[in-house]
């Protein structure tokens, strides 16, 4: 069992923190498959759609610790809607490069939160978990910086003879 860190509201600060992870990663996941439902292009589409999942994957890790931390599962309740990583909301008329570029500082605000997390917490066991985390979403910013790159920078696009078997037959 982790030994209590309580915060200045009599709150456990570590409880607290993976509670509002749990929750930003399921926003995650959710505006991902959002994003996703309104895209045509398949390619894109799975992008998204494996984005979700990954997001899933770490709200199913946070919960994995929380339950063996704490000997019991979290309440939904508990799992709040919290403003704790700051998105700004596309434009209705948002294009894809505009709706990168908001997913490029999500995720770097993801790490963000999980270095600040990392450093507040004395429990072992959670600086690991939020250091793993800070990797993944680190992940994520390099993914999506790549793609704003190559959709936004035509000069990366290579000439036809450049292309490996492009032989005429």
């Amino acid at each position: 069992m982790q030994k209590k860190q309580i915060d200045s509201e009599g709150k456990d600060l570590t409880l607290d923190i993976v509670e509002t992870a749990m929750a930003e990663e399921l926003k995650a996941s959710a505006l991902y498959k959002k994003i996703s439902a309104q895209l045509e292009d398949k390619a894109a589409k799975l992008k998204f759609d494996v984005m979700a999942d990954a997001e899933q994957r770490h709200y199913e890790r946070l919960r994995k610790w929380y339950e063996d931390t704490f000997g019991k599962s979290p309440k939904d309740i508990k799992i709040k809607t919290s403003k704790a990583v700051k998105v700004k909301k596309p434009e209705k008329k948002a294009n894809y490069d505009d709706v990168i570029k908001i997913i490029i500082s999500a995720e770097e605000n993801a790490c963000k939160f999980y270095e600040n997390a990392a450093k507040k917490t004395k429990d072992e066991g959670a600086k690991k978990l939020f250091e793993t985390l800070i990797k993944m979403e680190s992940a994520h910013v390099t993914q999506f910086k790549d793609e704003f790159r190559i959709i936004t920078e035509p000069s990366l696009w290579c000439a036809e003879e450049e292309i490996p078997w492009m032989l005429e037959v």
